[in-house]
């Protein structure tokens, strides 16, 4: 079961580091808006970075929520 948490961790540590670089480069923005391929990245890396947000935050609240 940890192999999973640690799976869901390491997808939202990858898409928070593309957004940070996509806030932080300039070049990397307009090369997203004008390729249609590195769009469907962009929305991919999008609902990556809400699931696994939202996974973490349940799985959280339930861990804390529910002691053993």
């Amino acid at each position: 079961m940890k192999k999973i948490w640690l799976t869901i961790g390491g997808f939202w540590l990858i898409s928070v580091i593309y957004f940070l670089v996509y806030v932080s480069t300039a070049t990397f923005q307009a090369a997203v808006n004008e390729n249609g391929f590195l769009s469907l990245v962009h929305g991919v890396m999008n609902l990556i970075l809400l699931g696994t947000t939202f996974a973490l935050v349940a799985g959280g609240l339930y861990r804390l929520f529910h002691r053993r």
